[in-house]
């Protein structure tokens, strides 16, 4: 019959290896990370789209938009599902704060989003709309 003899050193050099093995694949995935996050994203070239605060909606509402430099920006109505609807407003928009009115009574009371485009951009926000009547 053979006998395992179990010693201190046949244990805890296997874990030790094991244990630097983990820790130097730590470092080098933080090192991967870090050298991926050093192209951050450059704000300025997005627009900062604002939600609507007063929800539900009703009437006319405004959508209000921020940029950082000139560009051609769309605003899209969307369903719940994320459907395209109708497209709101189209423009070659200026740096700064721009504004869009919507009439919420050229639709039904429902839950929409509303989108802004751009050529490098999507992004959308929540509308409630409930009308009187």
């Amino acid at each position: 019959m053979l006998a395992l003899k179990i010693t201190f050193f046949s244990v805890a050099i296997p874990t030790l290896l094991v244990s630097i093995s983990i820790l130097i694949g730590v470092i080098l995935y933080r090192r991967l990370l870090s050298r991926m996050g050093k192209d951050e994203i450059d704000q300025a070239k997005y627009a900062t789209l604002e939600a609507i605060t007063r929800q539900p909606a009703s009437g006319e509402v405004e959508f209000f938009y921020e940029l950082h430099e000139d560009k051609e920006v769309e605003i899209f109505l969307l369903d719940e599902k994320m459907n395209e609807i109708k497209s709101i407003d189209k423009r070659s928009a200026k740096v700064g704060g721009n504004k869009v009115k919507f009439d919420t009574t050229s639709v039904p009371n429902a839950r929409y989003f509303f989108e802004l485009r751009s050529d490098n951009q999507k992004t959308a926000k929540t509308l409630i709309v409930k009308n009187e009547g």
